[in-house]
C-alpha cells in the first residue's frame, strides 16, 4: 500500500451537462410550459450563461464547463478524472410536459446534444439520456435510440411529476432497460425540492438554508430507493443497475428503520416485496455515488454497501459537488477516497487533507475510516464500469 493512493484510473459517474446558449432561440417554440429551461448566454460575465425559466427566471448561472466539451477535458485533466458520465441536468428533463411528443422532442434535443459533446472525446466521456417518463412507449423508442447512438444508460428523477416510480406505468421503461443493458442514474428532483403544498413551501424553500438541495434532495432519493424497494422494482429486476445519487442520500442510514418497520408493522405497507431492504441492497443492482461530503458518511456507506457497489461522483460542475473553486478545503473528485488512511503509518498525513474537520468528538480523538487499495480502486473506477455494463 502507499499513500497517497494514486488511481490507475478514476471515473466520475455524478456530472451534469446543459445545453448551449446557441440553442436558446430555436427552443422558443416550448415556452408556453412555464417550467421548460432553456440556456441564455449571460449579458455581463463571459463564459458564463443562465438557465431560464419560461417566466424569465433565472433559476441557475452555470459556467461553460457545463456545455462545452473541451473545458471540461481541461479540467478533468487538471483533477486526474480519465472519465466523466454525463447526465441532463435534471430540471431540464420534461416530466411536467402534458404533451406527448413535445415530452419526446425536449429530450430528443437533450439527448442529442449530450451525445454531440460526448462524441468530441469518446474516450473521455460516456452519456446519459433523459426520457419522457410519462409516455412509456416513447420513453421505451428514446431509450432504443440513445442506445444506437452509443449511450450507456438514462437518468430518471426521484419521481415523475409527483408520481413515485414504483407506478405500474413505469414498469415497463425499467424492463426495457434490463432488456437493453442499460444502466439507470436515479437523481433527486421535484418533491421535497418544489412543493406545492403552501405550508411545505414555507418550510422548504431555497432562502431558507437552501433546504430544498440540503435536506430535500436526500429525503427525494430515499423516497426513490424505498419506490423501488418497497415497490418491488428491484425485486421483480434484480439485473437492473440503479445508481442512487449522493451516497444514496438518507436511505443507508435508514436500512435499519426500514427493516424494523416492515417486521413490526407490515399491515402499513402497501406491497410485500420478498427482499427486506438489506437483502435488496446485496442481492439487486443497487448502486451509490460516493458524495457525501463527510469521511465517516463515506465510512459507513462503505460498511453498508461494499465499495464494489460505490463509484466516485462529484456533481461537476454544480456548487454542491466536490470541486471547491475556492480550493479552501482541497476537495477534488476522489478526494476522500485517495487520503483515507489504510495502515496507521497513513494516519497522521491523511489528517493534513481533512484540516477543515474537527479531529475529536465527545469520546475524545477520533481517526479516520480506512481504506485498503482494493476498496479505493473499486471506487474510482471498477464499480463505474461495472454500473454501466463495460
Amino acid at each position: 500500500m502507499s499513500y497517497p493512493f494514486k488511481p490507475i484510473e478514476k471515473w466520475d459517474v455524478h456530472t451534469h451537462t446543459t445545453l448551449s446558449p446557441e440553442t436558446y432561440e430555436s427552443l422558443a417554440r416550448f415556452d408556453r410550459y412555464a417550467d421548460f429551461v432553456r440556456v441564455r448566454a449571460h449579458e455581463s460575465k463571459p463564459c458564463c450563461a443562465k438557465l431560464v425559466n419560461s417566466r424569465g427566471e433565472v433559476q441557475r448561472v452555470i459556467g461553460h464547463n457545463a456545455y462545452d466539451a473541451q473545458v471540461r477535458v481541461c479540467d478533468c485533466d487538471a483533477h486526474g478524472v480519465n472519465r466523466q458520465v454525463l447526465s441532463p441536468t435534471p430540471m431540464m428533463i420534461p416530466d411536467y410536459v402534458d404533451n406527448a411528443e413535445d415530452a419526446a422532442e425536449i429530450c430528443r434535443i437533450l439527448n442529442d446534444d449530450n451525445a454531440r459533446l460526448a462524441g468530441e472525446f469518446p474516450d473521455r466521456f460516456v452519456a446519459l439520456g433523459a426520457l419522457p417518463m410519462c409516455y412509456p412507449e416513447l420513453a421505451i423508442r428514446e431509450m432504443e435510440r440513445i442506445k444506437s447512438l452509443g449511450m450507456r444508460g438514462i437518468e430518471v428523477n426521484s419521481n415523475i411529476n409527483g408520481m413515485d416510480l414504483d407506478n405500474p406505468d413505469f414498469f415497463p421503461v425499467f424492463e426495457a432497460a434490463v432488456a437493453l443493458d442499460m444502466a439507470v442514474f436515479i437523481h433527486p428532483w421535484g418533491g421535497f425540492l418544489v412543493p406545492s403544498e403552501k405550508c411545505l413551501q414555507r418550510r422548504m424553500h431555497a432562502g431558507h438554508n437552501w433546504r430544498p438541495w440540503l435536506f430535500g434532495m436526500g429525503l427525494e432519493t430515499a423516497l426513490a430507493f424505498d419506490d423501488m424497494h418497497s415497490g418491488g422494482v428491484h425485486d421483480r429486476l434484480p439485473e437492473l443497475r440503479v445508481l442512487y445519487a449522493h451516497g444514496g442520500g438518507m436511505f443507508p442510514g435508514l436500512l435499519g428503520r426500514l427493516e424494523h418497520g416492515g417486521y413490526t408493522r407490515p399491515d402499513l405497507f402497501t406491497n410485500n416485496p420478498t427482499k427486506s431492504p438489506w437483502d435488496t441492497v446485496k442481492n439487486c443492482g443497487v448502486y451509490t455515488d460516493s458524495l457525501t461530503h463527510n469521511p465517516w458518511a463515506l465510512g459507513m456507506l462503505i460498511g453498508i454497501m461494499g465499495s464494489h457497489r460505490i463509484a466516485l461522483g462529484s456533481d461537476y460542475p454544480y456548487p454542491l459537488g466536490e470541486l471547491d473553486p475556492g480550493d479552501k478545503k482541497n476537495i477534488y473528485p476522489g478526494h476522500m477516497i485517495e487520503h483515507l488512511p489504510g495502515p496507521d503509518t497513513d494516519m497522521q498525513q491523511a489528517w493534513a487533507h481533512f484540516n477543515w474537520l474537527p479531529d475529536e468528538n465527545a469520546d475524545g480523538p477520533r481517526e479516520l475510516p480506512r481504506l485498503s487499495d482494493a476498496q479505493k480502486q473499486n471506487m474510482l473506477a471498477g464499480t463505474a464500469k461495472q454500473w454501466l455494463g463495460l
